[in-house]
């Protein structure tokens, strides 16, 4: 049975759940880099495999929003990614041995998840790629809070490509606009799946996927 002072036991069923129904969307790859690297349930290897298995299957821009954030010795796990990997029996035992969840903390935990992903899962503003991880959110602040009290001045800023252009204070100010308003509809679009799941409106993790979440491109 789930307990209910951790995150990981819903997280790990949402994550295996949609590897079985074939999936490879990028929340997979955080979530399973994130179990990886806390090594749940013993099995980081395996976590980790998996992690580099669905980076290497995303597009190009949720391939390198990913790349983005891990090591070296992660991002060679990927460029060496091959078969999908095995799933450990004891990691099968444990998950078959949890009693079901009542739906609405089940929907809720895997709303809470998409939601994250959502959120940190970048944006695009007039063709340039803006990472919006929980870091960049307070970079991004940050540097608007500067060109606030120094109008006059351009920064430096790094796309999630990897390249460098430099923005004036009114540019900036938009960049700082638009991550605060996909963070802020983020949160708002999993208030309205909770809602929706109070109601009864939503009683599937699928109907939360098909919920018409914020764009990341």
């Amino acid at each position: 049975m789930y307990r209910i002072d951790t995150m990981y036991d819903p997280m790990v069923e949402a994550l295996l759940a949609a590897r079985s129904e074939g999936k490879t969307e990028r929340w997979m790859a955080a979530a399973a880099f994130w179990l990886g690297r806390q090594q749940i349930y013993n099995v980081a290897d395996f976590w980790l495999a998996l992690a580099a298995k669905i980076t290497s299957g995303l597009v190009e821009a949720d391939k390198d929003a990913i790349l983005d954030q891990l090591s070296n010795k992660e991002a060679a796990l990927v460029s060496a990614a091959g078969d999908w990997p095995e799933t450990p029996e004891t990691l099968l035992a444990i998950v078959a041995g949890w009693s079901p969840e009542p739906i609405a903390v089940d929907l809720y935990a895997y709303a809470a998840t998409k939601r994250y992903a959502v959120e940190t899962g970048g944006i695009v503003l007039n063709g340039m790629s803006i990472m919006t991880d929980r870091a960049s959110q307070a970079l991004i602040t940050g540097a608007y809070n500067y060109v606030t009290a120094n109008p006059d001045v351009a920064v430096q800023f790094k796309t999630s490509g990897g390249s460098f252009v430099e923005l004036t204070a009114a540019q900036m100010t938009a960049v700082a606009n638009a991550v605060a308003a996909h963070v802020q509809a983020s949160f708002a679009a999993e208030g309205e799946v909770d809602r929706q799941t109070v109601a009864g409106a939503i009683t599937k993790a699928a109907e939360i996927d098909a919920f018409a979440w914020p764009s990341n491109s």
